[in-house]
């Protein structure tokens, strides 16, 4: 009889301590800056070279050339960094040329 009651206590205790570990809160979820960046806002423009020679950009990951008093269409995201890929009388290499916001959607950045 005394060992009945024994194993009986021991699996009612071990049945409560269990029960509460279901309910017990879950590890919190975090977004990393890599998964907020990826949601970035598209922005569309143009870039016009103004000046005498041609200018070469790195605007986001896309690397372009621009030659003297064209206009090229961009679709970069927002936060980029427009850099001077090349040294030019009006540019030194690796200047930022432009930080990319939703303000310049639609339009025409000059570069002179």
């Amino acid at each position: 009889m005394k060992i009945r009651m024994f194993a009986g206590t021991m699996v009612m205790a071990a049945a409560m301590f269990a029960g509460q570990s279901v309910y017990a809160a879950g590890a919190p979820i975090t977004t990393s800056g890599h998964e907020i960046s990826n949601r970035a806002k598209m922005v569309s423009f143009d870039l016009r070279n103004d000046t005498k020679s041609a200018v070469q950009v790195k605007a986001g990951e896309t690397e372009l050339t621009l030659a003297p008093g064209k206009t090229v269409h961009v679709k970069v995201a927002a936060g980029a960094s427009i850099i001077a890929e090349n040294t030019t009388p009006n540019y030194a290499t690796g200047s930022v040329l432009s930080v990319v916001s939703g303000s310049l959607s639609g339009n025409t950045l000059v570069l002179q």
